[in-house]
């Protein structure tokens, strides 16, 4: 009994010394921007890319070892999608055999090769990779396919994979939401006003404290991570952070703070349908999962109906990217005026003079993009292009990581397992991590996990005046 008494007074104490910091307090009110503020700053924020060159293209560029080679492109990339069988048996000869095409695929249509070593790099993975499958008496697909991606680890581009088993981790968010912060003259300052000192292990708070949204709308700012998580399956599992947060105050008190577990947020869309216009709170929110051209009429409506409205949404969440001239085409037609993003498509094989004056437009209607890790390849280009498009803001979680390259498709004889890599062209982006990253993917202006972005963003803009 006696310890029962003394657990719910621990419990009570814990539950006093926070109080308040997850409630909104007269200081977290003061202290919002108006709707204008907000804007003005995030603008500024995007504005600041406008000008900035993108990536030097010199390290990207294709050398084979003869000329023609480049002509072989066409003996391996493929539309044939066969039938895979994990679990079906290989012989060592006819694993060998799938190693060799992969590797020679790979150096006549990887757009990347050059840039992640070339031969020196691709022949030892290479005599790695078939060391490895000699010293197996037998193995199954799904194992040929496990000794490839573990051997192709330095290849960080966010569209390869085999058997959509990406051989990099990808960044993944976790929040640390216990208690809500402001961000004022003093510093940040929790809910009640002790003002932040310091965070072990974090010294820089201001990478640390990212712009985000209290479950009530209001805008705060919460301890964010990113931390590195495989994407072979499991990103749909739940995640929890190997870390948590110790935040010391000016006072002498002391906050620790664990994150909420992280799992891939996906929505599908209603059944037997392709879009999905519908409505938050009074405001516009439009869906679509892939960037499909057999129904790019029903995209370009949508875009037109919400072109007028004082604030849309554009869920971006579950979208896995597709074709590019799709989202040029939503953009287009939801601003009415052509917009050029930040980044640059690039021929590495045959390389053209490219010089691209990336212009601001004005716009006076407000532009949501919902993020998440499913945000990927055409759904963060849509997100660059918005980058120059006043008063766009993106709400969620950081994107796939999935902008360099694109998804040529090749299949392995023998093991049917699917390969996807860059082809021909990459899509360059301003210099500088402060951007974009690939693994990484573009930061939204404000942090929300995925699944909360639509209800958060709603409330916020009900909120501010």
């Amino acid at each position: 009994m006696k310890s029962r008494i003394l657990s719910f007074l621990c419990c009570l104490v814990v539950l006093v010394s926070t109080c308040g910091c997850t409630k909104v307090t007269q200081l977290v009110k003061d202290n919002q921007p108006t709707k204008a503020e907000l804007l003005a700053e995030i603008n500024e924020e995007h504005q600041r890319w406008e000008a900035a060159p993108a990536a030097d293209p010199t390290p990207y560029l294709r050398h084979y070892d003869d000329p023609a080679d480049a002509q072989k492109y066409f003996d391996y990339i493929t539309d044939t999608y066969s039938e895979y069988d994990a679990e079906k048996e290989l012989t060592v000869d006819e694993a060998k055999a799938d190693v060799n095409y992969l590797f020679d695929a790979l150096y006549y249509d990887y757009a990347l090769y050059d840039y992640f070593g070339g031969h020196a790099v691709f022949d030892q993975a290479k005599a790695d990779t078939l060391q490895e499958v000699q010293s197996r008496d037998s193995l199954t697909c799904e194992d040929l396919q496990k000794i490839l991606v573990s051997h192709l680890t330095f290849i960080k581009d966010g569209h390869f994979n085999i058997n959509q088993d990406y051989p990099s981790e990808k960044d993944i968010p976790f929040f640390f939401r216990q208690v809500m912060f402001v961000k004022t003259d003093s510093g940040y300052q929790n809910a009640n006003g002790k003002v932040v000192a310091s965070v072990d292990d974090h010294p820089d708070l201001d990478e640390l404290f990212k712009r985000s949204i209290s479950e009530q709308g209001y805008l705060v700012y919460y301890p964010v991570l990113l931390k590195p998580a495989p994407f072979d399956g499991t990103e749909w599992e739940k995640h929890t952070c190997d870390e948590t947060l110790t935040v010391h105050y000016t006072d002498g008190s002391t906050d620790t703070l664990t994150a909420d577990a992280w799992r891939q947020y996906y929505k599908e869309l209603p059944k037997d349908q392709n879009t999905d216009l519908r409505q938050t709170d009074g405001i516009p929110v439009f869906q679509f999962n892939s960037f499909d051209g057999s129904f790019l009429q029903e995209v370009n409506a949508a875009a037109a109906q919400m072109s007028d409205a004082a604030i849309s949404m554009l869920d971006l969440r579950s979208n896995v990217g597709g074709y590019e001239e799709v989202a040029h085409q939503w953009i287009t037609r939801y601003s009415r005026q052509r917009i050029q993003g930040n980044g640059v498509r690039y021929d590495v094989v045959n390389p053209v003079s490219v010089a691209i004056a990336h212009r601001w437009q004005t716009h006076d209607n407000i532009l949501i993009l919902l993020s998440g890790k499913c945000s990927a390849s055409s759904a963060e280009i849509t997100m660059d292009l918005a980058y120059n498009l006043e008063n766009s803001l993106i709400i969620g979680e950081n994107t796939n990581g999935c902008m360099i390259g694109n998804g040529g498709h090749v299949e392995l004889p023998n093991s049917k397992c699917s390969v996807i890599m860059t082809s021909v062209c990459v899509y360059l982006l301003p210099e500088g991590a402060d951007y974009f990253e690939e693994m990484r993917g573009l930061s939204p202006d404000i942090w929300v996990p995925a699944k909360e972005a639509e209800t958060l963003a709603a409330k916020l803009m009900e909120n501010l005046k």
